[in-house]
């Protein structure tokens, strides 16, 4: 007999979580009821050979439920669609998923009923993933403590008061014009000529304190040897990232680099994205979008690519969390069992 797919379902699985609007729903918390129903495909050896290889491990179905309604969100539709972002980076065999969280007792008077959310929705890696498009600063290479010095001797330079760390950091991702008009708000001569010395600074200071992130060059060089084309979408110069990709060793593993110079429409717009598809002759859901902030999940997204997110660089896990990325992750190499 041959199977084609095969439906699990994991029916009220019961967790005490703190989801809601109301003041007393997040400090008290509720009672809620979760069922999940995955379509898993590639289950011959499961059914015929009686094989736990074979399908999907409902012990991890589980724990990837626990640990979503284990994180507070306002909306039950939240939720859901973390749960099912969470699901489809479980196994690449599910290829469709339908969950049910029910609120056993909401707060509203008189009302002695349950409210229940369902969200359904087909994996966004029902293709085979071919390329990976990545961001540089703090997702490959930690640059936040050379962009912090190169951003305050920039405001330094300029006789101006120089921000906090944590509001140059909430910043990397932007174009560089963007960030300093966002840091200044100031006009737009004033933002140009900042941009200038910020350049200049940077070769000078920011070049000094750039470092690849654990594990990269590893990844990189084992995504290559299994045929994935790698290429970089960045705010940062092309003479730059080039510069830098050089210093760090990694330029001979990347095939393209698409940078803020390259582009007219800058990150989080998905210009960069769609020239890459462009010219490596692939469709969106073909190529997997990683970077560290929601700019880059906003590009990835309007590219209409599935997208990854990552937790080690500027922006923390509860923001991505909630930033639609199809997968949050703590290491760069979590993404290599998306292209096996």
């Amino acid at each position: 007999m041959q199977t084609e797919s095969l439906q699990i379902l994991l029916s009220d699985m019961k967790f005490h979580a703190y989801h809601g609007v109301m003041p007393q729903e997040r400090e008290i918390g509720g009672d809620y009821l979760v069922s999940v129903c995955l379509e898993v495909s590639q289950t011959q050896q499961a059914v015929d050979a009686d094989a736990l290889e074979g399908t999907v491990d409902y012990s991890r179905v589980y724990q990837r439920a626990s640990a979503v309604m284990a994180t507070p969100s306002e909306l039950l539709e939240n939720v859901a669609g973390r749960l099912l972002r969470s699901l489809f980076s479980l196994d690449l065999r599910i290829r469709q998923a339908e969950v049910s969280i029910t609120k056993c007792c909401p707060p509203m008077p008189g009302y002695t009923g349950s409210a229940t959310c369902r969200l359904s929705a087909r994996s966004p890696f029902a293709e085979r993933l071919r390329l990976v498009i990545l961001d540089f600063d703090g997702t490959l290479a930690d640059t936040s403590d050379g962009i912090v010095r190169t951003m305050s001797a920039t405001f330094d330079a300029h006789h101006l008061p120089a921000p906090s760390s944590d509001a140059i950091c909430r910043t990397i991702g932007l174009p560089l014009s963007q960030s300093i008009a966002l840091l200044t708000q100031g006009d737009g001569a004033q933002t140009e000529d900042m941009v200038a010395t910020y350049r200049q600074l940077f070769e000078e200071i920011g070049t000094k304190h750039v470092t690849l992130f654990s594990g990269i060059s590893g990844t990189l060089a084992t995504l290559r040897s299994n045929g994935v084309k790698i290429a970089i979408a960045t705010s940062r110069g092309h003479r730059s990232v080039a510069e830098l990709c050089g210093n760090l060793g990694i330029a001979h593993l990347i095939d393209m680099v698409v940078a803020e110079d390259d582009v007219k429409e800058k990150k989080p717009a998905p210009e960069a994205v769609r020239r890459i598809l462009t010219h490596m002759q692939l469709c969106p859901n073909e190529a997997l979008v990683v970077g560290d902030t929601t700019f880059d999940v906003t590009m990835g997204q309007a590219a209409g690519c599935p997208t990854l997110a990552v937790t080690y660089g500027n922006h923390d896990r509860q923001t991505l969390d909630h930033s639609g990325a199809d997968i949050v992750c703590d290491r760069f190499a979590d993404l290599l069992p998306l292209f096996r």
